[in-house]
């Protein structure tokens, strides 16, 4: 490992600047939903990085860097989410081939491309350098950009069959933050809410499990601060670029986090926050952990869908018992309803820290099985 060199991090300003610099086609013009919070510059923390490819011939490095510079075009700038992505992979047989099919091939029905899917897609090969450009900026910030086939991929993500082609990570994920818990809930928590989410936190991480959370208001927020507060290591996910911070007051809770912890994106680089990219992040903090714990929700919203995801992915559902209930906390009795494990303070976390253990041993016990099963047909 060596470190990188360069500045350690970019003010707004200068963000803003490479910003107006950058092509048109790789910007993303889509306006912030009216209900979510104003956004940020990132501030980058210095981190170690592992070279992608030790080890391998000058020909072979050459090849890997170009797929990874065509992967991170058609994910910024092709206009396709990742099950698009993953449909024309699959289809095509590789990323090259996509970007080099036809408007007749990217037409066909069975892909299900809109007409502008196409066109931008077409477009990608006049786009590479300037993508290239893109990236080596990143990195030049420290700013970490890998792709789904690196070793560097966090292990976990692969869970999902819409795994992020592409991430930006400023920090890094390491071993021990598997087993991790997500704590979420809503931004408008009680106050009671919002220090029992402070305080299972700061519980986790002095029992030395990685805590993760959307860095939004509210729960999420006394999360990533409870974690600190611990001394333990924190994972923010962004529902938007890596160059954003949403919302504005966590500022300086990133620059904290991106020195003991992690910050990670799907997001093309400078995208920002709308709701669709807010709801897709609940995903990523689902299956980053073994379990997640709802602290305080209604009977809709972000913290409702991360609880159905983590359902759906094998993770284990808490959910923090209130004596007395009220419309935040309704969201908590349905996920009791449906199964979800009582949380009612700190007292509970070592048995937690216990069944995520344990959840972990097993779904990687089941996938060795899965993989032994299929190893036979091939």
């Amino acid at each position: 490992p060596s470190s990188l060199p360069g500045p350690r991090g970019l003010g707004w300003s200068a963000c803003l600047h490479r910003r107006q610099l950058q092509p048109r086609s790789l910007r993303r013009t889509s306006r912030p939903h009216p209900d979510t919070e104003q956004e940020a510059a990132l501030p980058v923390a210095n981190y170690t990085r592992i070279e992608p490819y030790p080890n391998r011939g000058d020909t072979m490095q050459a090849a890997l860097q170009q797929r990874k510079l065509m992967q991170i075009a058609l994910t910024w700038a092709g206009k396709v989410g990742p099950v698009t992505f993953h449909r024309l992979v699959a289809q095509f047989g590789d990323v090259e081939n996509v970007l080099s099919a036809s408007v007749q091939q990217l037409s066909a029905p069975g892909l299900r491309l809109a007409p502008e899917q196409v066109e931008a897609i077409v477009r990608l090969p006049a786009l590479l350098e300037q993508v290239k450009a893109q990236w080596q900026a990143l990195v030049d910030d420290h700013i970490a950009v890998i792709c789904d086939f690196e070793p560097e991929y966090p292990t976990v993500l692969r869970d999902l069959r819409s795994a992020p082609p592409v991430i930006c990570m400023v920090g890094n994920i390491i071993p021990p933050d598997d087993p991790a818990v997500a704590i979420v809930g809503t931004r408008s928590p009680t106050p009671e809410g919002a220090a029992m989410a402070r305080n299972l936190a700061q519980a986790f991480a002095e029992n030395n499990c990685t805590v993760v959370s959307g860095l939004a208001l509210g729960c999420d927020t006394a999360a990533h601060e409870g974690a600190l507060l611990g001394g333990g290591r924190t994972i923010a996910v962004l529902g938007c670029g890596i160059r954003v911070i949403h919302p504005r007051e966590n500022l300086e809770l990133a620059r904290r986090i991106a020195e003991c912890g992690c910050i990670i994106s799907e997001q093309p680089p400078d995208a920002r926050p709308s709701v669709a990219r807010l709801m897709a992040r609940n995903r990523l903090q689902a299956v980053l952990a073994r379990g997640v714990i709802v602290v305080q929700s209604g009977l809709e919203g972000g913290a409702m869908s991360t609880a159905a995801i983590a359902v759906k992915h094998r993770r284990l559902l808490y959910a923090v018992k209130w004596q007395l209930l009220a419309d935040k906390m309704l969201g908590n009795e349905k996920l009791f309803e449906e199964g979800a494990r009582p949380v009612r303070g700190v007292g509970d976390v070592p048995a937690v820290c216990q069944a995520l253990a344990a959840r972990k041993q097993l779904l990687l016990t089941r996938k060795g099985m899965v993989n032994d099963q299929m190893k036979l047909f091939n």
